[in-house]
């Protein structure tokens, strides 16, 4: 049995991040010594940029919530390609703190990208006894998330590029590209952010628009064993086929479940089947199990 992942532990995380994202402003950078040899227009593009970036990112370390999870994941990552490319602009501008922001940002993406981080902000928008526990991204999603970060990012620089070159046609390009990523491929990438398992004194619930075509139920009453394994066995799988420990739900009675054409289609089912047993995949699997397991309290 895994033992829940101890509560400092976010905390030191979470501060890790913010600490190491404020002194990435505090301290001297070489951004805007190395836009000097280009136009007026382009440093005032990058450096611009570059501020609203930090500017949310640092609203979103503070303001937990999915919303600002999203924001972190997708932000955090193209600042440090751009922090990265200051490094080898130019070895002799600014040395060594290039160097030094770039090891702030890389502490700031291993902080965000850890489970209890996540873990955080989604239990932030919990509410009354609520706990909330993210979901582990199926395997299968890994590669078309990367790809949609790309298309979304790409677009962003290519926006920046394209107004600093005063490349009119491409930016009018671009700004288009970044409007239509904006609304279709985004919200996509929320979902990611809003997948969790929900235990609460009434029941337990997954609320997954992945892999549910609406959000599974069960009372308390109903659940018979809670179980750690590391393969789904003979219960519905709910899981997305991802790496690790599962949580193996047994039910008193026959449940239904609303499957989303994906998994149908992964599963090879119906959309609407009958479960007694399923399986999820709790990013903190030893939480999910403390919390599916806590005797109710008594008055």
């Amino acid at each position: 049995m895994l033992s829940p992942t101890k509560p400092s532990l976010a905390r030191i995380s979470l501060w890790a991040a913010r600490t190491a994202w404020v002194f990435i402003a505090l301290a001297p950078n070489a951004l805007g010594a190395s836009l000097q040899s280009h136009s007026r227009t382009t440093e005032l593009v990058f450096t611009g940029a570059a501020w609203v970036l930090w500017s949310v990112v640092t609203g979103a370390l503070f303001w937990l919530s999915p919303l600002s999870l999203t924001a972190t994941r997708m932000i955090v990552p193209a600042f440090s390609v751009g922090v990265l490319a200051t490094v080898f602009a130019d070895p002799e501008i600014g040395r060594p703190w290039p160097l030094v922001g770039f090891l702030l940002v890389t502490v700031v993406n291993i902080a965000v990208f850890l489970p209890v981080f996540s873990a955080l902000h989604v239990q932030a928008s919990a509410y009354g006894d609520e706990r909330r526990l993210p979901l582990r991204v199926p395997k299968s999603q890994v590669l078309p998330i990367g790809l949609a970060w790309l298309l979304v990012a790409g677009s962003v620089a290519g926006v920046l590029f394209a107004g600093a070159a005063h490349i009119w046609w491409l930016l009018i390009a671009t700004l288009i590209a970044l409007v239509a990523a904006t609304k279709f491929v985004v919200p996509q990438l929320h979902r990611f952010s809003r997948r969790w398992l929900v235990v609460v004194p009434a029941g337990v619930v997954v609320h997954d628009q992945l892999l549910l075509a609406e959000t599974f139920m069960v009372r308390t009453s109903s659940v018979t064993n809670v179980v750690l394994s590391t393969s789904p066995k003979d219960t519905m799988n709910l899981t997305g086929f991802t790496r690790g420990n599962s949580i193996l739900i047994y039910l008193r009675d026959t449940e239904n479940i609303a499957l989303s054409p994906y998994l149908a289609r992964l599963l090879g089912t119906l959309d609407a089947v009958h479960v007694k047993a399923y399986a999820v995949a709790p990013t903190l699997a030893g939480h999910a199990l403390a919390a599916l397991t806590k005797p109710p309290a008594t008055t």
